[in-house]
């Protein structure tokens, strides 16, 4: 018997579904759908069945893609794989709630073996649901789509790494110990950044500035961003940093430069590993020297530095943020992703905290 051919548009669905997803995870905004959709959208989203609320984010998703789908069958290929088992999977590595865990929203709907048969409309769990849709057109649906991943998002909920602790506990001293073993920590420079990108997150909004921060080789790879780490004003942006602790950044500074002049950037700030043991770099004239040929504001920091001076800044509880913030970019999967790093992070907060019981 033949293999089923694969429905690339539920792979695109489930895809999409899980980018808007992390978009809203990493700070999006949505638009709201008119009041009517929105009910409709509430309706599912406040269903007792998880899979039930799982079931309505993929129809969503998938009617942006399938404009034959009729809303009342069930899509070909929905299961398995690459449909609902890869939803709900990844849906667990966010640490959505929404989805109580499961595993696959088909087999616990009944909807086994072959459902050609099968009509949504005459399911009540679906059925106002789906003849919404139906009657929809692609931007009302998509604002459907969105709102619902907006709200898959904003369940979100992990175990934080720092529990909260006093102040007694949260002194610079100790603090700056802990922000000190984590920088070092071999992770292919990822708890560097997110480190770095948390105190910054952590003080800046103080002031209405924005913090984004992007995957630690996005820029490299694309090279469609201003720097591994952006500080934005109302939407615009004003700073950028690059983080590294790979010895090769002083062969990219002319890279920097171009980064500069191509985002209207005044000033380019360089966080890198091991600059107060340069020579080029640790004693200022040589740094002046050193940054002379690229004629820019470039600031190059030793990243202890930041770790040693960002906590003086910060009381106990934006300290706690920033620790548990650095630990959330680690684990959403547009930013890291990278349950090995994670786990070595865990690790090392963890050890902190059994040192400060005893002391």
């Amino acid at each position: 018997m033949a293999k089923a051919a694969r429905n690339e548009q539920v792979e695109a669905a489930v895809n999409l579904a899980l980018d808007r997803i992390d978009k809203f995870i990493g700070g999006g905004t949505v638009q709201l759908p008119e009041a009517a959709a929105r009910r409709i959208a509430d309706a599912q989203l406040r269903h007792r069945s998880a899979s039930v609320r799982v079931a309505s984010i993929f129809f969503a998703f998938y009617s942006l893609f399938d404009e034959a789908w009729d809303c009342n069958t069930l899509p070909v290929g929905y299961r398995g794989e690459y449909g609902d088992k890869r939803l709900a999977d990844q849906l667990s590595q966010r640490h959505i709630t929404l989805h109580d865990n499961i595993t696959a929203f088909g087999e616990n709907l009944g909807w086994k073996g072959d459902k050609t048969s099968f009509r949504l409309f005459n399911d009540k769990r679906f059925q106002d649901f789906v003849k919404f849709l139906a009657g929809a057109d692609k931007k009302v649906r998509r604002r459907i789509a969105d709102y619902i991943a907006a709200q898959f998002a904003d369940s979100r909920q992990q175990l934080k790494p720092l529990p909260p602790v006093g102040d007694d506990v949260l002194t610079y001293a100790r603090a700056k110990l802990l922000f000190h073993r984590l920088v070092v920590a071999p992770s292919e420079g990822h708890i560097p950044q997110f480190v770095v990108a948390a105190l910054l997150s952590v003080h800046r909004s103080r002031y209405g500035i924005t913090i984004q921060s992007h995957h630690p080789h996005a820029a490299d790879k694309y090279d469609q961003t201003a720097g591994d780490i952006e500080e934005l004003h109302d939407g615009t942006l004003i700073k950028a940093y690059e983080v590294t602790v790979r010895p090769d950044w002083k062969n990219r500074v002319s890279v920097f430069k171009e980064k500069m002049d191509r985002f209207h950037l005044s000033k380019y700030v360089i966080v890198a590993g091991n600059v107060n043991a340069d020579d080029e770099l640790a004693e200022p004239a040589r740094l002046i020297t050193f940054l002379r040929p690229y004629g820019r504001d470039i600031a190059v920091i030793d990243i202890l530095d930041v770790c040693h001076v960002m906590p003086a800044e910060l009381n106990a509880a934006e300290l706690r943020r920033a620790v548990n913030l650095a630990y959330d970019f680690l684990c959403q999967p547009k930013l890291s992703g990278r349950h090995d790093v994670q786990k070595t992070y865990r690790e090392i907060v963890d050890e902190w905290l059994d040192q400060q019981a005893t002391t």
